[in-house]
C-alpha cells in the first residue's frame, strides 16, 4: 500500500479529500453564515478534523461557491486562557489571528501583526475589543468570511462566565452572516453542565451538528498505510480487509489495531471467539476474511483496545446503549433460530421478521442516533441492523448485562403507565411516582428544590413546610430504582446554584463520557 501527500497536504498530514462528507457539512454552515457543533466521542478524531480544516481550509473548496471568497479559518485555544476576564479573552482571540496570519490573506498580515503588538498588553476590555473588531472588519472589508474554530468548547463552558459567552454572541452579531463558530464537543450541548450559559447560541449549536465517526474506506486505508509503515513487511490486502472489518474504521480502534499488527499478528486459524459478529460498516463493507476470529480474540485482550471500546460505550446514552445491545442480541437470536431449523421454516422467518420489526419500532430514535455516529448500520434495502466493526460487536456481546443500558424513561399517555425501556417501572412509592411524572413532563429543565417540592408534595404539606431532607430521601429512593449506578446518576442529576440548586431529568439517560 502507498499513500501520497501533496506539499499542501503535509501541513496537516492529511490529503485534501480527508473526511470530505464532514467538510461539506461545515462548508454549508459557513456559506449560510451560521455556526455549528462538530461532535465526536473519545477516539473519533474530532480534534484531528478541526486541525485539518484550519491547516488546509482549501479542503472546503470542493463545497464552496465559486463567487464567494475563501474563508479565513482560525483555531482558537480556549483551554489555555490565562485569565477569565473579557480583556484577556479578546486578546486571546486577537493572538489566534496573529499566529495564523501567514496562512491568511497576505494583505492583512501586517494589519493583524500591528493590532496584536499594540494591544497585547492592554487590560482595558474596551481597547482589546476595539482592536479585535478592527481585525474582523478588515477581513469583512475584503469580502472574506471568518471562521473561528473552538475545540473542546465543552471544557470552556465549564468555567466560562456569562460575560464570555455574551462576547461570542456579540461578535457574531457585529459580523452578522460573515462570522461563523465551529465548536468541537464530545457530546451535544444539551449535556453541558449548564447549557443555559450559551443563550441564543444554544439553539444554533443544537440544530447544526456534524458527528465525527468512522472513516470512509479511502481515509481508513491511508491510516493503515501510515500506522504500519515501519512494520517488517507491508500489510497485504487481506490484512487490510481484516483491520477494516474488525475496527469498522473507527480511528482510535484502527490505530491501536495497526500498532498491534505491526508488532506481529497471530496466524490465521488460531483460537476463535464463538458467536462474534462479522458485520462491517462504512469502512471495509462485507465480512471478515478468513482468520478474523483469531485476530479478534487477540485484539480484545489488548488493553488499548479494551480502553477504546469502553470509551465508546461510556459515551452513549442509556437508550442508545440498550439499542446497541439489542441489535447484537437479535443477530445472535436470528443465527440460532435458523441453525435450529424446524418443521416450519416459514414460521421461523415470520418470528424473525417480527423481532426485527419490534427492534426497529421500539428503538427507532436511538438507532437513528447510533447510525449518525457510525456505530450501527442497516443492511442494503432496509436489511438487518448490525453493530459496526466486529470488535465493538464482540465487546457488546461479551460484556452482556454489565453494559446493557436501561433504556429511555417514558410515560404511556393512554394508560399512564411508567416505563424504562420496554419494562414497566413498578414498585414506586407515591411521591417517587409524582416526582418522576413531573420531571418527565419537563425533561432536561433545571428545577429548583422549591419548585420540585411545590409540584410533587400535596398543597397542605407544602403549606406546613417540607424539609429538604424529605426531598433528598425521595430522590435517593427513585435513583435506586432507575439508575444503573445511583452514586453516578445518568437520569436524575443534581445541579448546584445560588440561592439553591435542584434537579434535572434526562429521560434517555445522559452519557457518562466527557
Amino acid at each position: 500500500m502507498e499513500t501520497t501527500l501533496t506539499a499542501g497536504d503535509r501541513r496537516s498530514g492529511y490529503p485534501a479529500t480527508y473526511r470530505a462528507r464532514e467538510a461539506g457539512i461545515v462548508a454549508r454552515w459557513i456559506v449560510e453564515g451560521t455556526s455549528g457543533a462538530v461532535i465526536g466521542m473519545g477516539g473519533a478524531g474530532k480534534s484531528n478534523f478541526l486541525r485539518f480544516l484550519c491547516a488546509q481550509p482549501e479542503a472546503l473548496g470542493a463545497h464552496w461557491p465559486a463567487d464567494l471568497a475563501p474563508p479565513a479559518v482560525v483555531m482558537v485555544d480556549l483551554n489555555d486562557l490565562p485569565a477569565g476576564d473579557t480583556a484577556t479573552f479578546y486578546r486571546v482571540l486577537l493572538r489566534a489571528f496573529h499566529e495564523r496570519r501567514d496562512g491568511l490573506d497576505p494583505a492583512l498580515g501586517p494589519v493583524i501583526a500591528t493590532l496584536f503588538r499594540e494591544n497585547r498588553a492592554t487590560t482595558d476590555p474596551f481597547v482589546a475589543q476595539t482592536a479585535l473588531r478592527e481585525a474582523l472588519f478588515a477581513f469583512l472589508a475584503r469580502g472574506t468570511p471568518i471562521v473561528l474554530v473552538l475545540d473542546r468548547f465543552d471544557r470552556f463552558c465549564e468555567t466560562a462566565s456569562p460575560e464570555l459567552t455574551d462576547t461570542l454572541r456579540g461578535l457574531r452579531d457585529a459580523c452578522k452572516g460573515r462570522l461563523s463558530y465551529v465548536v468541537g464537543l464530545r457530546q451535544e450541548v444539551a449535556y453541558l453542565d449548564d447549557p443555559g450559559i450559551l443563550g441564543e447560541l444554544y439553539e444554533i449549536l443544537d440544530t447544526h451538528v456534524c458527528w465525527i465517526g468512522p472513516l470512509v474506506d479511502a481515509d481508513a486505508r491511508r491510516v493503515i498505510a501510515e500506522e504500519t509503515a515501519h512494520a517488517a513487511a507491508p500489510a497485504s490486502e487481506e490484512d487490510v480487509g481484516r483491520l477494516l472489518a474488525l475496527t469498522g474504521g473507527y480511528p482510535a480502534l484502527l490505530k491501536s489495531a495497526c500498532h498491534w499488527w505491526s508488532r506481529g499478528r497471530p496466524a490465521a486459524g488460531a483460537d476463535v471467539v464463538p458467536g462474534a459478529a462479522t458485520a462491517v460498516g462504512a469502512a471495509g463493507a462485507g465480512h471478515e476474511p478468513a482468520g478474523g476470529d483469531a485476530w479478534r480474540a487477540a485484539l480484545l485482550a489488548e488493553p488499548s483496545i479494551g480502553f477504546r471500546l469502553a470509551e465508546i460505550v461510556e459515551g452513549l446514552t442509556q437508550a442508545e446503549l440498550l439499542a446497541l445491545t439489542e441489535v447484537q442480541r437479535l443477530r445472535g437470536r436470528v443465527e440460532r433460530l435458523r441453525a435450529q431449523g424446524g418443521a416450519d421454516p416459514a414460521a421461523v422467518e415470520r418470528l424473525i421478521a417480527k423481532a426485527r420489526h419490534d427492534l426497529a419500532d421500539q428503538h427507532a430514535a436511538a438507532l437513528s442516533r447510533l447510525a449518525g455516529r457510525g456505530l450501527a448500520a442497516r443492511g442494503e434495502d432496509g436489511g438487518d441492523w448490525h453493530v459496526v466493526g466486529s470488535l465493538l460487536a464482540a465487546h457488546v456481546e461479551g460484556a452482556g448485562a454489565a453494559i446493557q443500558g436501561r433504556g429511555k424513561l417514558w410515560r404511556d399517555a393512554s394508560t399512564g403507565e411508567l416505563y424504562q425501556g420496554q419494562a414497566p417501572l413498578g414498585g414506586l412509592a407515591n411521591l417517587e411516582r409524582r416526582l418522576l411524572e413531573f420531571l418527565l413532563e419537563h425533561p432536561r429543565v433545571r428545577h429548583t428544590k422549591t419548585a420540585v417540592i411545590e409540584a410533587v408534595w400535596p398543597d397542605e404539606a407544602v403549606g406546613e413546610g417540607v424539609m429538604d431532607d424529605a426531598l433528598y430521601q425521595v430522590v435517593k429512593e427513585l435513583r435506586r430504582k432507575i439508575e444503573p449506578q445511583p452514586s453516578a446518576p445518568r437520569y436524575l442529576g443534581t445541579w448546584r446554584g445560588r440561592p439553591e440548586g435542584g434537579y434535572q431529568l434526562f429521560p434517555e439517560g445522559r452519557p457518562g463520557g466527557g
